[in-house]
């Protein structure tokens, strides 16, 4: 969610105006509030509150992936969805989808201009701004299913102006943005369960204790049914367990023992809730058709084919959990002594992202100097490597890495690369692979 003006482009220039214009708005990229979105959104004639069954997606990673399996495996059994996610890849436009189609930038324009116009350069804050947005062409476009991926946190986040969800999904909690949210897991998951609901369905994924107790508090207190990892779902030999049902996902598409526990929490959405109800014969066919860049993806598009004796990867962990993540698929896969190429945004916990990658056993770490983020600086992260046994070189950008990794190659096996740290990096790169 986090982005600076700096770092938001877009093909078309009068988009792009519109958004850098929004960071103009406040003084600060994150003011968690909601006083100011429900302000605007009663100049907009209150939207958000002609938008039903809303699912609405909060933790620290994996929420992403749960909102777009999800979404398609909604897509697949025919119905309308709305969805709003963030941070995008390549493109703005990837955040709103209407009606299963991504917006367009007619119609992007459209509405930011009409949004603007009514906010009348009152306080506000780019996600919320955008946020607001997104409940106004919704409104207009009404669908079967709305999705909505948090933002920042859940309690205060910009789309948490509901009094009801149909379904609140938890992902995985971790530490991350704990300069808004708190120094611990409990602190960070009060914020995240603040997404629960009067009398809803409660999702709760993989979770330390501490986070399983919050989440298990605020769900009693709302009156809201859990239905927690390990105890009333389980994961087993790949095989979702939900009372007598048992759905097998040996053959999803995307990567990762980290998946196939996002995909059992979007499933277990269907499965729990009549107004999600899918045919459980599609759903295995969709599980194989499963597309989400950017999310351990190997590439093979034509400008990294130059590369022939070096097997590519990008993958956007961006905190301890993704990294974490990244080592437990590394393992899984029996990859040793990969390359990581990689830059950390200036208010990530670089210290202990660098110990979780120590972990990793890489060969090398590859720091950038030029990257389209507010970045840690290289040489500050090279020194951090130095200090704990890690080596490490700086190149200017992923290209003229690559091509120094090539070019120092000797021998005919291929060398695991992996480019990561960063969504904004991983955009960058995937928008060359084109």
């Amino acid at each position: 969610m986090l982005q600076n003006k700096e770092y938001i482009y877009h093909s078309n220039k009068k988009i792009e105006k519109i958004l850098k214009s929004f960071f103009l708005l406040h003084p600060k990229n994150v003011d968690l509030s909601l006083n100011r979105i429900k302000r605007l959104l009663f100049k907009l004639n209150n939207p958000h509150l002609k938008i039903r069954n809303v699912v609405q997606i909060a933790g620290t990673n994996g929420k992403g992936s749960i909102a777009t399996i999800l979404y398609q495996l909604q897509k697949s059994n025919g119905k309308k969805v709305n969805i709003y996610r963030s941070p995008h890849l390549i493109s703005f436009n990837e955040r709103i989808h209407i009606c299963n189609k991504q917006i367009s930038n007619k119609y992007l324009i459209e509405i930011l201009e009409y949004v603007k116009e009514k906010n009348n350069n009152d306080p506000i804050t780019f996600f919320e701004i955008i946020t607001a947005a997104t409940f106004y062409v919704f409104s207009i476009n009404k669908a079967d299913i709305t999705i909505l991926e948090v933002g920042l946190g859940g309690r205060l986040d910009a789309t948490n102006v509901y009094d009801r969800n149909l379904v609140s999904i938890i992902s995985t909690i971790g530490i991350d943005h704990q300069e808004y949210l708190g120094k611990n897991i409990q602190a960070i998951a009060n914020e995240k369960a603040g997404i629960i609901k009067k009398k809803g369905i409660v999702i709760s994924s993989k979770q330390k204790n501490t986070a399983n107790n919050v989440i298990k508090k605020k769900s009693k207190e709302m009156d809201s049914k859990l239905l927690s990892f390990n105890k009333d779902w389980k994961l087993i030999n790949k095989k979702i367990i939900y009372g007598e049902k048992k759905i097998n996902l040996e053959n999803l598409a995307l990567v990762g023992e980290h998946q196939l526990i996002n995909a059992s929490c979007a499933i277990l959405a269907c499965l729990s809730t009549r107004n999600l109800n899918i045919d459980t014969e599609k759903l295995e066919k969709t599980l194989t058709q499963l597309k989400w860049p950017g999310r351990i993806q190997n590439l093979k598009g034509p400008f990294y084919k130059k590369f022939n004796n070096l097997n590519i990867w990008v993958d956007v962990a961006h905190n301890v959990l993704g990294f974490e993540v990244l080592k437990n698929w590394l393992v899984e896969k029996s990859i040793d002594d990969p390359i990581l190429i990689m830059a950390l945004g200036i208010k990530k916990d670089y210290k202990n992202i660098l110990k979780q990658i120590k972990r990793i056993k890489p060969g090398l770490l590859v720091f950038l100097r030029k990257t389209k983020l507010n970045s840690h600086s290289p040489n500050t992260l090279k020194k951090a490597s130095l200090n704990l046994n890690i080596r490490s070189l700086v190149y200017n950008d992923v290209f003229h890495a690559l091509k120094n990794i090539q070019s120092g190659m000797t021998g005919e096996k291929k060398k695991t690369v992996i480019v990561t740290g960063s969504i904004a990096l991983v955009g960058s790169v995937l928008f060359k692979n084109k």
